[in-house]
């Protein structure tokens, strides 16, 4: 009988998903697809991990091939073990892969202070994109929590933002992967940053996984711990960066922006407004 394995090199993995498809064997199953990949569930439920070409962004959970997408049925049986992963016939190798963290370093406050002078740029973008964007249904729901949380100062109504939308990263839990980029890069500024992030770290560890679907879970989990996907980090880098240009900085937010169909319009919101 001939032997109709097929071995396809990872190229680039997020941390989180390597720490976890390499502490002990594993085993999922093929659950949706994509244009630009497969999503692979483990476990019934304990990890969510696309499986994706190098045109999609990388995030922490994701990993990247070589080659063309993969496109197997769902339900295919998975297993993860001594570097490898065995998608039916299929057998991904991660002996070589590259470990992406995906962190966010702690800025100064001269970066801070940079990142501050840069923010109305992104503003712009945003207000502007409100404009011409077609509406989330979930828009007024999502600006009504906001306007609460600036009138109190009190982080705790942030935690309203957790499962407010559909599908697997409703747009609250979106706003909040931005207010979380945001303080992170503001977070030298002012202790108020500090507090605010420390509370919203603390308290979504304890909840976010029975209040939002697993992959969005996963997002926010890791942005408590300054982990977030590429397009994220590269525009917050950009913004510290006293050498960016408007253009440079512009193509940076355009980026996230076109990410989902509202998740990257939602992330700048969160970021844009993270400061005030």
């Amino acid at each position: 009988m001939t032997d109709r394995s097929r071995f396809i090199e990872a190229t680039r993995i997020g941390e989180h998903a390597y720490r976890y498809l390499t502490t002990r064997p594993r085993s999922g199953r093929v659950v949706s697809s994509f244009s630009g990949g497969i999503n692979l569930l483990f476990e019934n439920g304990k990890a969510f991990i696309p499986v994706q070409a190098a045109s999609v962004p990388l995030h922490p959970w994701a990993i990247e091939i070589l080659g063309e997408p993969l496109h197997l049925p769902e339900g295919t049986p998975t297993r993860s073990e001594k570097g490898e992963i065995s998608i039916g016939n299929v057998h991904i190798v991660l002996s070589t892969v590259q470990v992406e963290d995906l962190s966010l370093p702690r800025f100064s406050a001269h970066e801070a202070a940079i990142a501050l002078r840069n923010l109305p740029i992104l503003t712009s973008f945003v207000e502007e994109a409100r404009k011409t964007h077609s509406p989330d249904p979930f828009q007024p729901e999502i600006d009504a929590i906001l306007g609460r949380w600036h009138k109190s100062n009190d982080p705790t109504v942030l935690h309203n933002l957790i499962g407010l939308g559909a599908g697997a990263t409703p747009s609250g839990d979106d706003v909040l992967v931005g207010i979380l980029a945001g303080m992170s890069v503001f977070e030298g500024v002012d202790q108020k940053f500090e507090e605010v992030l420390s509370h919203l770290r603390t308290r979504m560890r304890d909840s976010v996984r029975e209040r939002t679907p697993l992959p969005s879970a996963q997002m926010l989990l890791a942005a408590c711990e300054g982990s977030f996907g590429e397009p994220i980090i590269e525009l917050a880098t950009a913004l510290i960066s006293p050498t960016t240009s408007e253009d440079s900085l512009l193509e940076r937010v355009r980026s996230v922006f076109r990410l989902g169909h509202h998740s990257g319009h939602c992330i700048l919101l969160g970021l844009h407004i993270s400061d005030t």
